[in-house]
């Protein structure tokens, strides 16, 4: 359990870079739209957004099956950790959202832009935030069609930011059940999809760094529980 702590420890820290390195050069979004740098980070997102976020789960949950060490390699134990691990920590974000009530980015720029209260915008339905938000062509008329209608979809809260908590969740699983020595490619492949995934949230005006930070930390946390309590379990049904 000691060599899992320590690559589940290492993982997180691996994804605290993207924030941290905004945090640290004091980089934030300002609203400027480059439609052609910013693109291809839409398509990262898109990986983890319903539908292609099933696709994404499906792809992965093979990959970390077949390189799972051997302790793990039953393909009930691997879907168990996989449904309590991703299912469940995107259980623990939709209960924080509604309870840290954060506006995200883009809705307070939006707002300024309005000259109204980020409440403002939240104390209406998703259907009339959609429409309020169909009105950022007015102010930002450099604005990508597609990123407006990605604005639409999500109007909801920001902190924790759910798709970092999701790429967290599989990174996590991979560092704590995968062979560094075997599975290093693998590894690499993860933690960069999972990098971009991260700055795209903060490109496209979704999440402010420390919405990235508590994602992962929370997913830290989490991970290293169940996977306690999966060892433990393991261990009593072999005695």
């Amino acid at each position: 359990m000691a060599k899992q702590l320590q690559n589940l420890t290492i993982g997180a820290l691996l994804l605290l870079l993207p924030a941290l390195l905004t945090l640290l050069y004091g980089w934030h979004w300002t609203g400027q739209f480059r439609t052609l740098s910013a693109y291809p980070f839409y398509l990262f997102t898109q990986t983890v957004t319903r539908p292609w976020g099933i696709i994404t789960s499906i792809i992965l949950a093979y990959s970390l099956y077949r390189h799972a060490q051997s302790s793990v390699r039953k393909l009930w134990a691997v879907l168990l950790l996989i449904v309590v691990v991703v299912w469940g920590g995107q259980g623990i974000k939709s209960l924080l959202k509604p309870y840290f009530a954060e506006p995200r980015p883009y809705v307070v720029a939006l707002m300024e832009q309005m000259h109204q209260t980020p409440d403002f915008f939240y104390h209406h339905t998703k259907l009339a935030r959609q429409q309020l938000v169909s009105q950022a062509h007015v102010f930002w008329p450099s604005l990508p069609d597609w990123q407006q209608r990605h604005w639409q979809r999500e109007t909801g809260y920001s902190f924790p930011s759910g798709h970092s908590f999701f790429v967290a969740s599989w990174l996590l699983l991979f560092y704590g059940l995968l062979s560094f020595r075997k599975s290093w490619p693998v590894l690499i492949l993860v933690t960069l999809w999972a990098w971009a995934v991260m700055w795209s949230r903060m490109l496209l005006g979704m999440h402010w760094p420390r919405d990235l930070v508590a994602s992962v930390v929370i997913a830290w946390g989490f991970t290293l529980v169940v996977l306690i309590v999966y060892n433990v379990l393991s261990r009593r049904r072999s005695v």
